[in-house]
């Protein structure tokens, strides 16, 4: 596996890697609807789902791949009532249909009210 240093991450000293690759496959780490850099949400659970998948996309093509290839996910949504809204933006967003579990539950930030994480394959040239 190679670690791509991609991005800060959520909390400081944090234990894992945003990213890790190798010749077929990428796994994204858990992803906020979060500008990293200014450690500030987007505002509401529709936002944060559209910067969620931005910040996704940006990781996926510094590993060699892309939305349309994540073939699995795990989305975590702190709230019933953000459900609508988050499955508009990805519905809106997410260029594929691939296998995945959500559940309601808590996330490590209180604010936030979306985190996923994702499973994908290299986009492989001829």
């Amino acid at each position: 596996m190679q670690i791509p240093v991609i991005t800060p991450l959520p909390f400081a000293n944090a234990p894992y890697s945003r990213a890790m690759f190798d010749d077929d496959w990428i796994f994204v780490s858990g992803t906020l609807g979060m500008d990293y850099e200014a450690h500030k949400l987007a505002e509401g659970a529709g936002a944060q789902t559209e910067l969620m998948l931005r910040n996704i996309e940006r990781y996926l093509a510094k590993c060699g791949g892309t939305l349309k290839n994540i073939v699995n996910y795990t989305l975590i949504i702190s709230a019933h009532e953000h459900l609508p809204a988050v499955l508009e933006a990805l519905s809106k967003h997410l260029p594929c249909k691939p296998t995945g579990t959500a559940m309601i539950a808590g996330i490590a930030i209180p604010e936030a009210c979306v985190e996923m994480q994702v499973i994908a394959r290299k986009s492989h040239q001829g």
